[in-house]
């Protein structure tokens, strides 16, 4: 977080990746995954015509965020992640509620995603968004070693 603000405090504002947080989305990379992006590679993202990279926050204060690719009508959910002090706050709904509303004005039929299967409360998020398991990764993901269950939502094209 940017400034030790309580992260209930004010309405949570959805915004893409600017140059300016860069350095809080290192540092909640560092928190969440065991081989996380370093700043370069999110400041790549921000010239990539094909990368969404979506932050939640409240009061300028960075929460999370979640990055995707857009490549034809194929939309590839890459991150999510949550400062642990502003989690079970709706911002990943938040944030994955966004992404869906980008998908929808933007003609992606169909949203994948990999996901940790000991991580149950994104599992829960994925499925109340109406994400499901179309396949498996055997030892995708190290540090722990573990499979990632691959899951997918399609979008009607009404």
């Amino acid at each position: 977080m940017t400034d030790g603000h309580s992260p209930s405090e004010g309405s949570l504002y959805i915004v893409p990746m600017s140059e300016a947080d860069i350095p809080h989305l290192t540092k909640l990379e560092a928190i969440c995954f065991s081989s996380p992006w370093s700043q370069q590679g999110l400041r790549d993202e921000l010239y990539n015509p094909n990368a969404v990279f979506l932050v939640a926050k409240r009061e300028e204060n960075v929460l999370g965020y979640l990055g995707f690719y857009h490549i034809l009508d194929q939309g590839d959910i890459a991150n999510v992640a949550v400062f642990p002090e502003a989690r079970r706050l709706g911002v990943a709904s938040s944030l994955l509620r966004a992404a869906v509303d980008y998908a929808h004005s933007h003609g992606i039929c169909r949203m994948t995603l990999e996901v940790r299967p000991s991580n149950i409360p994104a599992l829960k998020l994925y499925e109340a968004f109406g994400f499901v398991e179309v396949g498996r990764r055997r030892r995708f993901y190290v540090k722990p070693d573990e499979d990632a269950l691959i899951l997918a939502r399609e979008f009607s094209s009404t």
